[in-house]
């Protein structure tokens, strides 16, 4: 029977497919490998998964450069495989979210290349292609729009003088133009397509971006994280309409569910929109990139909480989240010192008790740590890591050594590691003479799906959300018990039957506990120390059921 709350109630687990379980031997994780461990997802409470790209794909991007959306990548499998993971998710009560990329296909895609091939095809509308601007000595693009990953976001084609088509990622990601219906029917048909195979639904990649009202010149910025030219397709209202008709004519009428990534400067009035019957619910990016600067890694612990509150009382439900692919772990991150653990605990708690559908990103689950020193540069596998380094050279003249750190910070090799499902030689990923795609972490032999260091309490906290559903349908109040600390968060969850009282230590010192709190009559419920003081320790989270006479 169809439960219309499944996504309210249960947290989503993120599975990087190449990183995940290799099943063959070739160093790539793949989906006979994922298959193989739905019993360890069972285990640990997991109820829905959500794959990033799956698709055939020459991987320029891993996967977000879709070549053919109705067929698997090799490096993964089959289709028959693909059929038989969602035979044994279903037998285990598994939902499968898979990762939607619309709003760019690859270069190697039959709609570009047949575009390419000749400019009167009808596939050549699929894409914005523009004549450039004559100068004296050629053409320059269209305008001067950059790309999320560095550099123009216009291409020249090859062959065609002063012609280019648009790509808000890399050159082999060429954007599609929505504003061609046969777009729209074409996407449509993937999501068919997928759904039909019993698919719960998408997590929609920047779908905050794929409409594009206008091509005109955008306002200069001076950000390595804020392209020019946002203003024209950041959550236009075009956008929502493609969101509302695919909603209205796909996902309800298969019970599905919609999940979008909403990159940019997103307000939280443009996340609500996206919550008018587009999306179930979204990943805003303040609580994620809240540093203490442009050339810090490290969570600035007073924006963090300003930015929790104001997301979690502006929106009406929230996807929450610290760490994903494109996303460090919480280690040095939000995260620091010898009670480090504490404080990944503590997070968790956050994660399961804020108003919102809790994602958890693989190895999460047992404390999986970035790399303990940074990738030398030849081994970063990351695009994004490779063209940092070049801006922060060429563009922002930085040292050598500080434009590396730079790229470090800015790129996304630490959250790709292989997963560790074993302390042992090749850790559970791989056999221990296959040599994987990226290298292991050596912080693998400690922090591993075979280590009780983070697990039992992850499993604890999962339990404990499905088992108070005012977690999950509660109201939440910041004001109550509200503290002037920079550093402390404090919160209730609230229904007719139960008020839920969180306090969570965001930093590594110790803090007070204000009076009001330490005065009302409560019942303490879940701790990440095992006994109780009159103050808060490093990183400490609390839960108290509130007595409500």
């Amino acid at each position: 029977m169809h439960n219309p709350n499944f996504l309210k109630e249960h947290a989503v687990y993120q599975i990087y497919p190449i990183s995940f379980k290799d099943s063959n031997d070739d160093g790539y994780g793949d989906l006979n490998g994922i298959t193989s461990k739905l019993d360890y997802l069972k285990e640990i409470g997991i109820k829905i998964i959500w794959l990033s790209p799956i698709y055939k794909s020459p991987m320029a991007d891993f996967g977000y450069d879709i070549s053919d959306y109705k067929d698997i990548n090799p490096m993964f499998g089959t289709l028959a495989d693909f059929d038989n993971l969602m035979k044994e998710a279903t037998a285990r009560d598994i939902k499968v979210v898979m990762d939607l990329v619309v709003n760019h296909t690859s270069d190697q895609h039959y709609w570009f290349q047949e575009a390419l091939k000749d400019k009167n095809s009808p596939y050549r509308d699929y894409y914005l292609f523009r004549e450039g601007k004559k100068t004296k000595n050629g053409y320059n693009p269209p305008n001067n729009w950059t790309s999320n990953f560095t550099g123009s976001a216009w291409e020249e084609v090859k062959g065609e003088e002063g012609m280019y088509y648009l790509h808000l990622f890399t050159k082999e990601q060429p954007d599609l133009n929505w504003k061609n219906p046969k777009v729209y029917d074409e996407v449509k048909s993937i999501m068919e397509f997928w759904m039909d195979k019993g698919v719960y639904g998408f997590r929609c990649d920047v779908i905050s971006q794929i409409y594009k009202t206008s091509l005109e010149d955008g306002k200069k910025k001076l950000h390595f994280s804020s392209p020019i030219g946002m203003e024209h397709y950041l959550a236009q209202p075009g956008n929502h309409e493609i969101l509302k008709r695919l909603r209205k004519d796909v996902v309800t009428p298969r019970g599905g569910i919609l999940i979008g990534e909403c990159g940019g400067a997103i307000t939280t009035k443009d996340g609500q929109a996206f919550l008018d019957n587009e999306l179930d619910t979204l990943f805003q990016f303040d609580t994620a990139t809240c540093t203490k600067g442009p050339l810090s890694g490290k969570i600035n612990t007073k924006k963090l909480k300003e930015n929790i509150i104001k997301w979690q009382t502006e929106l009406d439900w929230n996807g929450n989240y610290f760490e994903n692919h494109d996303q460090h772990r919480v280690f040095d991150k939000y995260v620091f010192g010898e009670h480090e653990l504490y404080g990944s605990k503590m997070l968790l708690v956050m994660l399961y008790t804020l108003k919102g559908t809790p994602f958890i990103y693989m190895g999460q689950e047992f404390g999986a740590h970035n790399y303990p020193e940074p990738l030398p540069m030849d081994q970063c596998k990351d695009i994004v890591t490779h063209n940092i380094l070049k801006m922060a050279k060429r563009v922002y003249h930085l040292p050598n050594k500080l434009a590396i750190r730079t790229a470090h910070i800015y790129g996304r090799d630490d959250e790709r590691a292989p997963m560790a499902f074993t302390s042992e030689v090749g850790y559970g990923f791989s056999s221990e003479n296959v040599k994987p795609w990226q290298a292991y972490n050596p912080n693998s032999k400690t922090y591993n799906a075979s280590s009780d260091l983070v697990l039992p309490f992850f499993k604890k906290v999962n339990s404990f959300r499905e088992e108070h559903s005012v977690l999950t349908y509660g109201d939440i109040d910041f004001k109550t018990f509200s503290t002037k600390q920079k550093d402390v968060l404090v919160y209730t969850r609230n229904d007719s039957d139960k008020s839920i009282l969180v306090i969570l230590n965001l930093t590594n010192k110790k803090r007070n506990i204000y009076k009001n709190i330490k005065n009302t009559k409560k019942q303490l419920l879940l701790s990440n120390y095992e006994d109780e003081t009159t103050y808060l320790r490093p990183y400490e989270a609390l839960v108290f059921l509130l007595d409500k006479h």
